[in-house]
């Protein structure tokens, strides 16, 4: 017989805002929203659980956010502290399992059922795991545990805040039935709808309905949702460090119309992205722009490309194309431009015609060492050189006199 295993679900609760009030203890107890300033137009990355009861939420637009919590503290945060935190997390979380997935900078599955030899109880050892986390990083985390990783990420809702919770076997099938529909992974906001309509509300509700019937409804994700309204989840840990993609954004303040200042924009952002892919030893085979119109409407473009790409020099000229043709003719100014590296692979690539450079490759790595010694400020291309002339560079933010940065 198959032994059941032993998947736990790792949260860190409000992390930017928990990091923040461990910083800055005069922070704790009043409503913390990180992301930027009330009048800046982006949006909240976190919310505390003291912002959360003015209905405060990750998403929300940070005008928003201050009509509904006129009191709270607004930060822009700082990514790269928050980075260091979640490196640490990692760290403590490996020395406990091999089998560990990186759900996001706060978020981690663990499979402990290989290391049964070492954890007589597994409910003992996860005790110890949330411990040892909290005392070493000093901040809360919840903890879940199930048989496969849709019960152990549910039971961590439970868990929430702070806590920590088990689904046993025997308690398997109440504890699904009881929660709402929304609790389950594959059910959007139109989904919802439809099974609002048939007066399904519970996943116990949902456990009931045939298998043709939701498939009729939802097509393939119907045959998810009946396997998933059941507890049952076979995915493995995706313990690979390799990301679907990599992003980097800009939200203005004011928005902007002229297109040499946009283009310095995108080289900043296409510098960031090729920083991020050196660190990663990744190279992309595709690359997209995206523009967001002060009217609100949004349009991107993608290219696929025969041979990947990591050099920044190759990325600019890729998204300065994919740009201004997105670009070209239009009168209305932008709010917002980003850039990402998609389809990523740790393979080098392999061309007659453009053949790969290890020079430009060393290259980078040494503009890397000199940025992390001096700040990234300290080596710009000719086009940031005229941001620089514009904006105030932060070494943490990059250009902010007049942008709302939420590069990373």
């Amino acid at each position: 017989m198959n032994q059941r295993r032993c998947i736990v679900h790792i949260d860190i609760d409000a992390f930017f805002a928990a990091v923040e009030e461990l910083l800055d203890p005069s922070l704790k107890g009043k409503p913390v929203i990180v992301g930027g300033l009330p009048h800046e137009r982006g949006v909240a990355s976190t919310a505390n659980y003291e912002a959360r009861r003015y209905g405060v939420h990750s998403g929300m637009a940070l005008r928003t956010a201050y009509q509904r919590c006129p009191n709270g503290v607004f930060l822009r945060g700082n990514y790269h502290i928050y980075s260091a935190f979640s490196k640490r997390f990692f760290e403590i979380l490996s020395r406990y399992t091999p089998d560990l997935e990186e759900a996001s900078l706060d978020e981690a599955y663990m499979d402990l059922t290989r290391c049964r030899p070492l954890y007589p109880s597994f409910s003992r050892a996860v005790r110890e795991i949330k411990e040892q986390v909290q005392k070493d990083l000093g901040l809360a985390v919840s903890v879940g545990v199930g048989p496969n990783k849709l019960l152990a990420k549910l039971a961590t809702s439970k868990a929430k805040p702070g806590g920590l919770f088990e689904v046993t076997p025997a308690e398997e099938e109440d504890f699904l039935s009881e929660l709402n529909i929304e609790f389950l992974p594959g059910i959007g906001p139109k989904a919802q709808v439809v099974l609002k309509m048939l007066n399904i509300h519970k996943i116990g509700d949902l456990c009931g309905m045939p298998r043709a019937t939701l498939r009729s409804l939802f097509g393939l994700n119907g045959e998810k949702l009946y396997l998933q309204s059941r507890g049952m989840d076979s995915r493995p840990l995706k313990t690979s460090s390799v990301p679907k993609s990599i992003s980097r954004e800009t939200t203005f303040l004011e928005d902007l119309w002229d297109r040499r200042l946009l283009l310095a924009h995108i080289a900043y952002l296409c510098d960031r992205l090729a920083l991020a892919l050196r660190k990663a030893r990744l190279f992309s085979h595709i690359i997209e722009v995206k523009i967001r119109y002060s009217d609100f409407r949004t349009e991107a473009c993608r290219r696929l490309l025969i041979s990947p790409v990591q050099e920044m020099g190759r990325i600019y000229k890729i998204s300065q194309e994919l740009f201004l043709d997105l670009f070209s003719g239009s009168r209305l100014s932008l709010r917002l431009v980003g850039v990402k590296a998609s389809d990523l692979t740790k393979t080098r690539p392999l061309s007659l015609f453009e053949p790969y450079s290890e020079r430009q490759e060393k290259l980078g790595f040494a503009m890397d060492e000199v940025r992390q010694k001096y700040g990234f400020g300290s080596l710009l291309t000719v086009r940031e050189k005229m941001l620089d002339k514009l904006y105030t560079f932060d070494r943490d933010r990059g250009f902010v006199l007049k942008t709302a940065s939420l590069t990373k």
